[in-house]
């Protein structure tokens, strides 16, 4: 009897189970669906695996799935032990009111500070003059230079590029915020000026905040404008949190007179327009009590609200406003200061922390 010719499966399945033997493009795409935590375990498979892992093909593929995958940033300080945590939990659909925070990272150096929300999965830590750039899915960070340089990220050739010092006419003492929207990088500088960054091109441009005369006669009726000392007539884009509203650059406020604000600028012609939304009493009474603020929007749209504590034994509690419907709701993210299991492994003790939120997170497996 003739022998029984092997099967390509059977061999791709019982040689010594060997990755080597699985086509390339099979492995990538697999590798690209992962969860993060998965490929980056994966990298001690096999030399082969390691490298894609380490790919920047691979690395910008998994962007490309991660980004449909948003995700909630809470981080805070441990004086105690002198650590910064990073946790993070999915952002929550419209149907949604809980779900559980991870912990992503331990910064075991205090001094590192966040001011500004993560961009592509990637977070700006700050120590003094210092910059570091750190990736809690890798859990890497990487030192900036002291000097003006660009570095391009990625995952096969890495080298600094000195560039010019850009001297946009005004003082960088004031700046706040920051947002990422289509290669461009915006924030606030002092009172009446926003900055946008062009990636691509290297090059600072400043924008105008909203005028006076750009709103309509209801509009001045339901806002208080905010003076700056010299030009009475410039709102006052410092109380702003920018947002990426569905692709263009906005702004948000909330005030004790319990109006809700979102400037949004029309790129064709830089005009602003502005919607404006009555807050509920019970509503703007949790706004000062819990001492909530904007830091931002998430992928359904609504306006994320959060308080700046974390709450020792209790789960953290989020709240949005759909500045379109004037509706509000609210939900839980547990698993943080609430779990008997984090607060005993991290030694979080019964104290309340300072609580930075950020929306719009999400995974990068790129290596520094």
């Amino acid at each position: 009897m003739a022998a029984m010719e092997p099967s390509p499966t059977r061999d791709l399945a019982h040689d010594q189970n060997s990755p080597k033997n699985i086509p390339f493009d099979l492995t990538f795409e697999i590798l690209s669906r992962l969860p993060a935590k998965s490929i980056i375990r994966f990298q001690s498979v096999s030399k082969l695996w390691s490298s894609i892992i380490r790919s920047k093909d691979l690395a910008d593929s998994f962007l490309i799935h991660s980004k449909t995958r948003p995700r909630l940033l809470f981080t805070f300080k441990h004086f105690d032990s002198r650590q910064r945590f990073i946790f993070s939990a999915p952002e929550h659909d419209t149907e949604e009111n809980s779900s559980t925070a991870r912990h992503d990272m331990t910064i075991s150096d205090l001094v590192y500070y966040i001011k500004s929300r993560p961009v592509n999965g990637l977070i700006c830590c700050t120590r003094g003059s210092s910059i570091a750039v750190c990736n809690p899915t890798t859990r890497q960070i990487l030192k900036l230079p002291d000097e003006h340089f660009v570095f391009t990220l990625g995952c096969q050739r890495q080298e600094w590029r000195k560039i010019e010092f850009i001297d946009v006419g005004d003082p960088y003492t004031d700046v706040k915020g920051g947002v990422c929207i289509s290669g461009g990088i915006y924030y606030v500088i002092g009172h009446k000026k926003i900055a946008r960054f062009d990636v691509r091109s290297e090059k600072v441009e400043l924008i105008n905040a909203p005028q006076e005369d750009m709103l309509n006669e209801e509009d001045i009726k339901k806002v208080i404008v905010y003076h700056s000392s010299d030009d009475i007539s410039t709102i006052n884009a410092h109380c702003w949190t920018l947002v990426n509203h569905q692709g263009k650059l906005g702004g948000t406020d909330y005030k004790e007179f319990r109006l809700m604000r979102l400037w949004i600028q029309e790129e064709e012609d830089e005009s602003w327009n502005i919607m404006t939304c009555d807050v509920p009493t019970e509503w703007g009474d949790l706004f000062i009590d819990k001492g909530l603020s904007s830091t931002g929007e998430i992928h359904t749209g609504e306006v994320m609200l959060v308080s700046d504590t974390l709450e020792s034994s209790k789960p953290f509690t989020v709240y949005y406003y759909d500045m379109i419907r004037e509706s509000f709701r609210s939900a839980t993210v547990e698993g943080i200061a609430d779990s008997e299991f984090r607060r005993g492994i991290h030694g979080f003790g019964k104290r309340n922390r300072d609580m930075l939120c950020f929306p719009g997170h999400i995974e990068n497996i790129m290596f520094f």
